[in-house]
């Protein structure tokens, strides 16, 4: 899923989906708590940095999919179904801009990551 913001867009990927015909959604750009992927990159930084920094590439990459491949499932299927609640909110809303991302009214706080 990308939201065509600067950081997922490039000439490179453009022309790639354009040689695959692959038709891009609509999806509004800037909205993490819409996103299923979003929650897993803080838990994934938080996770692999808990003995400090790490500068070398080759470790960082040993780390990260070491992380990505312990990720619990209950974890994954946590972020999955905040997404149901936040997606009625949008449509409650019409789309409008008053959606205010994070945890909704009355709803108490889940740690998820």
């Amino acid at each position: 899923m990308e939201d065509r913001a600067a950081a997922h867009k490039s000439d490179y990927s453009d022309e790639l989906y354009i040689s695959w015909e692959v038709v891009r959604m609509l999806w509004p750009a800037n909205s993490p708590d819409l996103n299923m992927i979003e929650p897993c990159w803080f838990y994934m930084k938080v996770e692999t940095t808990k003995k400090g920094a790490i500068y070398s590439d080759t470790e960082l990459r040993a780390v990260w999919v070491k992380c990505w491949e312990e990720l619990p499932q209950w974890r994954i299927q946590a972020w999955i179904e905040r997404i149901i609640e936040h997606i009625k909110q949008v449509i409650l809303l019409e789309g409008g801009n008053h959606y205010k991302e994070g945890r909704l009214k009355g709803q108490l706080k889940q740690r998820v990551h």
